[in-house]
């Protein structure tokens, strides 16, 4: 099996084309108040192929704009090893850091690099211990909301248990924590509700498709493939239909729900039914005024918890309305989504 590294450097970069309106809608959050503000923030990322992260990186840029400041952005294409020279690097030159780790473990060194330079550091998505501040959902507890849908919302003619196929990507603690989420959610309405195989989609289209059609070929059909992203349930379902199954008997119940495509499937009604909105947009512009508050030296959250919430075809325009034909986040009805306050695992 390919490495990580390996996978990211050929994975095709997922480019995104942000809506005429995007300004506007940043506009409505306000500004964090602070005295002083950075003159260059660094993010260092971990894989900027996938349409979240290319979404992310365009918001902070902007974001950063409104302020007044430059944003340099770094790739570690999941590799920890190269995120820590990054870091070395990134850290002489701006005056605080962004950091979404690559792997769940061996970041705390950037901490350290941070702390040397007189750079305060916001970590996205992955906890690393010894963190002021991240910036994250509440990863199982959303992933056991996406599973309590499923399981009211599908179910079999016949009674008998759901199969559920899982495209994680082990390496990071979010990802499986929002598997767990599911599995559970799932079974907390339909306890005999089956995990027919796990399968690491590697963050990669293509990846989890060859993988899920070998895997779905030897265990045979499913009623539910569940991913920890959109981009790798696509590759996965395709991966289902290169088995030979029937797309009409499945549920896709997908993450993040990010990119257009993504979007415009839901709205079919076709096999994604479900995506668990993680609203990157929401999510970038959190990085970076959590990175002038923290440079500010004000006093943040361990957790900067941000809003989830089961995106269907019912209600997704309610975020994302169409304006002038492309979706366009609204990110005061986002930010008045509510948030659980503690996490029920970390």
């Amino acid at each position: 099996m390919s490495t990580a590294a390996e996978s990211s450097e050929h994975a095709p970069v997922t480019p995104y084309n942000p809506p005429p309106g995007l300004d506007a809608a940043m506009a409505a959050v306000p500004l964090a108040d602070a005295s002083k503000l950075p003159t260059r923030i660094g993010y260092l990322t971990n894989y900027s192929f996938h349409i979240w992260y290319q979404i992310v990186i365009e918001v902070m840029k902007r974001r950063a704009a409104q302020y007044g400041v430059e944003v340099e952005i770094l790739d570690a294409e999941l590799s920890v090893e190269k995120q820590i020279e990054q870091a070395r690097e990134l850290a002489q030159r701006v005056d605080v850091l962004v950091l979404t780790p690559a792997n769940t473990s061996g970041l705390e060194e950037v901490l350290a690099i941070g702390k040397a330079a007189g750079v305060p550091v916001v970590v996205e998505a992955n906890p690393v211990e010894g963190m002021a501040t991240m910036v994250a959902i509440c990863d199982y507890d959303a992933g056991f909301d996406l599973g309590v849908w499923v399981g009211n919302s599908v179910r079999n003619a016949d009674g008998s248990p759901l199969r559920i196929l899982d495209v994680g990507l082990p390496w990071l603690r979010p990802c499986l924590l929002r598997s767990e989420g599911f599995v559970e959610g799932v079974r907390s309405v339909q306890p005999n509700a089956v995990v027919t195989a796990s399968i690491n989609g590697e963050a990669t289209p293509s990846i989890a498709r060859k993988i899920a059609a070998e895997t779905l070929g030897e265990k045979g059909d499913v009623d539910v493939i569940f991913a920890m992203d959109d981009e790798t349930a696509q590759g996965a379902y395709q991966g289902y239909l290169d088995a030979g199954f029937d797309a009409n008997t499945v549920t896709v119940a997908g993450f993040g729900l990010s990119g257009e495509h993504e979007k415009d499937w839901l709205m079919r009604r076709e096999a994604l039914k479900v995506s668990q909105g993680m609203f990157p947009e929401y999510v970038g512009l959190k990085c970076v005024d959590g990175a002038v508050r923290l440079f500010d030296g004000q006093s943040v959250s361990l957790r900067d918890e941000t809003p989830t919430v089961s995106l269907t075809a019912d209600n997704l325009e309610k975020y994302y309305p169409k304006k002038d034909g492309v979706w366009t986040p609204d990110l005061k009805a986002i930010a008045a989504i509510p948030t659980r306050g503690t996490c029920t695992k970390v």
